[in-house]
């Protein structure tokens, strides 16, 4: 067991209490730096057992090196977290527990999972376990902010001719499940994820007093285009992994949604209407846009001289970005918009489902969750994960802990948090995990 006192929901309490928000898109280098000293202290024998570096000033690569340098495992979690916002039951970089759970900013994105991951590999340690093979650990500092550690980390692991024979990154979870008809808990493993895409929209005019406007300013020519961006079309398209994911989750349907679920291939034009239908469901088949930013004018009895719309795009399998940009162009129909591309990048492979890898999840699954239905699934949300391709083609995202529909929607939003057994049970899997490589 790890050499410091208390329990694991204690530590990651401690670890949530460092605030590691960027300001701006510029990591908090402070924050950054008391957390690796904090995780020094917490983690001894892990720490004593990895060969650890530093890579783009804050982002962690490490090496356990095992028997073999053969075919390695590849972990990944990242130490940033999303900026708390206001309106918490409980202050967000307070590390409250209360009634067996722990309350703070990145208690699930993504610090429960780095404590699980080290809470495990020190213990493992701490035993004089040494693995068959060696573990990678890439602990990325700017994935919140879409920066380069992690990105500059594999990269090096590419130069150094290390292939792993797998990665696993945050991502998919146990959680209800997501189609009609079944009764039992969803393992859902990404096997690929979502492009990314951010657009400006941006209306320019000579400006002038507020009493004497033109008929259309730049603000109701950006509205308008802000509308028809909101109502763009893009294809719709069951994925052979979303196939696969109904007809697996379908065997453990009651009827008649058994009947339709095994069948999700034969009868994927009906399915692609069902899914269709419903918000969460809808942005797994196709690609999604959506304005999360609007800026205009200086003064209130000024006319704005430009206007500007921020545009989150995430990119189906299918779907690239060229394409995307041309949909939104189509839909806006007006040369007084521009369409500047701020950042993005293309939808990730498929990894394939077998190896030692994805065996290695399942059977850690199994043990920790018997009644849950393992399946693949394409994630909606981004990570580090996408840079991984550059050395494994098997790369998978899942964290070990049972998410209700409440607790998944507490990401990225107030009162974020994670029950003390969910993280005791991430322990445990990522120990068997880390038992097997």
């Amino acid at each position: 067991m790890p050499s410091t006192t208390g329990t694991a929901a204690d530590r990651l309490s401690r670890v949530l209490q460092v605030p590691t928000a960027a300001d701006d898109g510029v990591p908090d280098a402070a924050g950054l730096t008391a957390l690796r000293a904090l995780l020094a202290e917490l983690y001894p024998h892990a720490l004593a057992a990895l060969e650890v570096e530093l890579v783009a000033e804050h982002t962690i690569l490490a090496r356990w090196p095992g028997a073999s340098a053969h075919a390695p495992a590849l972990l990944m979690a990242h130490q940033d977290v999303v900026p708390p916002g206001d309106g918490w039951t409980h202050e967000p970089f307070a590390g409250t527990i209360r009634d067996g759970v722990v309350w703070g900013r990145g208690a699930i994105d993504d610090k429960g999972s780095l404590v699980a991951m080290l809470e495990a590999l020190d213990a493992l340690a701490a035993d004089g376990h040494a693995p068959a093979r060696d573990v990678w650990l890439v602990l990325g500092h700017d994935e919140e902010t879409f920066g380069d550690g992690a990105q500059t980390a594999i990269a090096m692991l590419a130069e150094r001719g290390v292939r792993p024979a797998f990665a696993l990154d945050e991502g998919g979870a146990v959680v209800d499940p997501p189609v009609p008809g079944v009764a039992v808990p969803a393992a859902l493993v990404g096997v690929s994820e979502k492009g990314m895409l951010v657009l400006r929209l941006a209306v320019d005019e000579a400006g002038g007093h507020s009493s004497t406007p033109p008929r259309t300013p730049a603000t109701a020519v950006l509205a308008r285009a802000v509308l028809r961006t909101t109502g763009a079309r893009f294809p719709e398209r069951i994925t052979p992994t979303t196939v696969r994911m109904l007809e697996t989750l379908g065997a453990h349907a009651r009827e008649p949604y058994r009947a339709l679920l095994t069948r999700a291939g034969a009868l994927s034009p009906v399915l692609r209407r069902v899914l269709a239908a419903d918000d969460e469901t809808r942005a797994t088949i196709t690609t999604s846009a959506t304005v999360t930013g609007l800026q205009a004018g200086t003064a209130a009895n000024a006319i704005a001289e430009r206007a500007e719309a921020i545009v989150s795009v995430r990119l189906a399998q299918g779907t690239s970005i060229a394409a995307a940009v041309d949909v939104l162009r189509r839909a806006i129909r007006d040369d007084r918009v521009a369409i500047d591309v701020v950042r993005g990048h293309e939808a990730s492979p498929t990894s394939p489902t077998d190896g030692a890898g994805w065996d290695a999840i399942a059977a850690a699954t199994a043990a920790e969750f018997p009644d849950a239905v393992l399946s693949p699934y394409d994630m909606l949300g981004g990570t580090d994960s996408r840079h991984a391709y550059r050395v494994t083609d098997r790369v998978f995202r899942f964290t070990p802990f049972l998410l209700t529909s409440d607790l998944r929607a507490r990401l990225h939003a107030r009162d974020e948090r994670l029950p003390v057994v969910e993280l005791e049970r991430g322990v445990r899997w990522y120990r068997r995990l880390l038992e097997s490589c």
